[in-house]
């Protein structure tokens, strides 16, 4: 898609405010790759750092997570999901569950969208993930995924892990018998006008998703696509219903493969990847990064400068 390109002022935003967040993360966030802005529907600052452009993808980390939740609403509306109330386990007849935790039967799409599975899975020191590892060198990664022990009460708490998401694309790819990248092609990249690379599924049986490289404008895409409830241009892509009930709490300040903000909504990723969406002020925030062990969340920038920047 073509962007219309603001400066600051012309979007009611301070440049100097702006520059300020430009100095500190040239200094203080190594990890930070780009930051754009966008107001009403167009660019108002575009600022890409460590000798990167706009032509330039990487990956976007879970921030893949909550454009998985968009194709769940679309394949809702679709009616080839019937409901967030289908077992997991009816996807995937073929899987001897003799040995599955009883507790797996009640596991529905609603708690893997939620982050609210129960599955045991403890975090280190370093937000190492043991089981996530042990995971991806299993022969069957959605096998193994459902032979966890279930440790939490399902729907009751956010225990954020990749698991989850893994097992919901799963789902997804049964029931529609294809690939979450081909999907996410048809449904929303083309009609979007998206140049993205093939996201390709990383588990052995490609039922899964992988690392999703996007560009800055891809990104900004994306959060301006959930700042219009899901229009774009004559179409409606994701569902308003949907767009609403993924944005809001469902549980803690989790929505569906969504974090809440308080002014807003966010999808984000390891190493700081980021697109937040600001609604009253009509505002989408972006930030593409590299995943470094350690790393500064750049959100505090959008706190301490993009905010006060706004007129």
């Amino acid at each position: 898609m073509s962007w219309t390109i603001l400066t600051p002022e012309e979007g009611a935003i301070d440049a100097s405010q702006l520059a300020l967040a430009d100095r500190e993360i040239f200094v203080k966030f190594p990890n930070v790759l780009s930051m754009l802005i966008v107001r009403d529907g167009s660019i108002v600052y575009e600022r890409y750092y460590r000798n990167n452009g706009p032509d330039d993808a990487f990956p976007v980390m879970s921030v893949n997570k909550s454009i998985l939740s968009a194709l769940i609403g679309i394949a809702l509306n679709k009616g080839i999901l019937s409901s967030l109330d289908q077992s997991v386990l009816d996807f995937f007849p073929e899987m001897d569950t003799h040995d599955v935790d009883p507790n797996v039967q009640k596991l529905n799409l609603r708690h893997l969208l939620t982050m609210s599975s129960g599955f045991y899975y403890p975090r280190l020191a370093g937000d190492s993930q043991p089981i996530w590892q042990r995971t991806i060198l299993s022969r069957n990664w959605i096998e193994f995924s459902l032979r966890l022990p279930v440790r939490d009460g399902m729907g009751l708490q956010v225990n954020y892990k990749n698991t989850d998401a893994l097992l919901l694309a799963a789902c997804l790819s049964r029931a529609t018998e294809t690939t979450i990248g081909e999907l996410a092609e048809e449904w929303l990249f083309k009609p979007l006008e998206l140049n993205i690379q093939h996201w390709e599924a990383e588990d052995p049986q490609r039922l899964g998703i992988g690392a999703l490289r996007m560009t800055a404008r891809d990104m900004a895409t994306i959060g301006q696509l959930y700042l219009q409830r899901g229009a774009w241009g004559e179409q409606q892509l994701i569902p308003q219903e949907w767009i609403s009930a993924s944005t809001c709490p469902q549980l803690d300040n989790y929505g569906f493969l969504w974090w809440i903000d308080k002014d807003g909504f966010s999808a984000s990723g390891a190493g700081g990847s980021l697109i937040r969406v600001i609604p009253e002020q009509q505002i989408v925030v972006v930030f593409q990064t590299k995943h470094l062990k350690r790393f500064k969340d750049p959100r505090d920038i959008v706190d301490r400068y993009v905010l006060k920047a706004v007129y």
